[in-house]
């Protein structure tokens, strides 16, 4: 069998490409890398993280944001070590951190701080920064930069205005350079020492809590009336420190007495008193003689008592002939009448009264009109 053999040509026009790197692997190798700063460990530097109160780290903050750009760095105070004491363990040193007394952030603050060391080794602690990477800068915002080729800056897309769909999903306007700070070997927390300075400090910040939020003013006067407790003002009316000026004047309901509610053993006693006096009683009577409410008098009187539903008494309770009986009540001497219902003027319940008496009479609302 012959062998058939292949041969691939190309066409003149087509032009192919060598094994050589792209222009893009090109200029990923020779940038620089500006979005992360990682320090050589090859100059030995170690840091310290040190807890700090609050009042300290507000002022180091105030001393940052007001530091000038370009300039050496700012001496805010200094870290002293001391030697070990003879006989005491060589590893342990009393470390002490002196603010510097220029500075006006320092002034009130405690001028020594005590440092208890908690580690001398890393400890998977890492500190970083972070600021806008160099060379960049923010859109401008309105529609004060005319480009004809380009959509109208003031106008804001959906994203912006509504903000990003996912969490994680926004992007800043300026890219950020993080900053890795050298190593961490040693933590410890600083506490003040207890001299005059940390006392004032203690003392200063003491008053401005108290002094602090809303408080309380007591006034012996109450637009513009003296009131006080132990002074007798006859004008003074319930009300008329909390009514509006100019309020309708017209004449106010009497508020009514409320008596303390019986026992039942009472109350029958009560009652049976009652009937000693008139033979036929209206509930209406019962509750102007003995001010307990109306159902509890009514509850309470069925048990002694049956209701009279024709005849001239009609409507009025009459006491069952067991109880008269029993309690020795003579029908002669007692009168054989309905109890009269007393004028409730003094009580301030008169209008109320008059409303129940109209409904017992059955009294209706008819409207007159002209021409009738």
């Amino acid at each position: 069998m012959a062998d058939v053999t292949m041969k691939n040509e190309v066409k003149p026009e087509i032009k192919v490409d060598g094994d050589s790197p792209s222009k893009l692997g090109e200029v990923e190798a020779f940038e620089d890398d500006n979005d992360l700063y990682v320090p050589s460990t090859e100059d030995g530097r170690t840091a310290w993280l040190v807890k700090v109160s609050d009042d300290m780290w507000k002022a180091w903050n105030d001393l940052y944001a007001k530091a000038p750009e370009g300039e050496p760095p700012l001496v805010i105070g200094k870290l002293r070590v001391y030697h070990p004491k003879p006989g005491g363990d060589p590893n342990k040193h009393e470390i002490q951190i002196r603010l510097k007394d220029s500075l006006p952030q320092n002034a009130s603050l405690p001028k020594n701080y005590n440092l208890d060391v908690k580690s001398t080794s890393y400890n998977n602690t890492v500190v970083f920064s972070e600021k806008d990477l160099p060379g960049h800068r923010s859109q401008t915002f309105g529609n004060r930069v005319h480009n004809p080729s380009a959509k109208p800056t003031g106008l804001q897309t959906k994203t912006e205005r509504y903000g990003p769909k996912k969490p994680g999903s926004y992007r800043t306007a300026i890219p950020k350079q993080t900053a890795l700070a050298p190593i961490i070997v040693n933590e410890a927390v600083a506490n003040p020492v207890e001299d005059d300075a940390a006392l004032d400090f203690f003392k200063q910040s003491y008053t401005a809590a108290l002094n602090a939020g809303n408080k309380a003013q007591f006034s012996e006067t109450v637009r513009g009336i003296n009131w006080h407790p132990t002074a007798a003002v006859p004008s003074f009316a319930f009300g008329s420190m909390t009514s509006k000026v100019g309020g309708k004047k017209g004449n106010k309901k009497v508020v009514k007495d409320k008596a303390v509610r019986l026992e039942k053993s009472q109350l029958l006693d009560k009652i049976q008193e009652c009937f000693k006096d008139y033979q036929y009683w209206s509930l209406k009577a019962l509750r102007n003689r003995l001010h307990q409410p109306e159902a509890y008098i009514k509850e309470t009187l069925d048990e002694i008592a049956t209701l009279v539903k024709s005849g001239d008494f009609v409507q009025n309770y009459k006491l069952k002939p067991d109880y008269l009986r029993l309690h020795e009540i003579q029908q002669s001497m007692v009168k054989e009448e309905m109890a009269p219902v007393k004028s409730e003027t003094e009580d301030g319940t008169a209008d109320e009264d008059m409303m129940d008496e109209d409904d017992d009479m059955g009294f209706e609302d008819v409207e007159m009109k002209p021409g009738l």
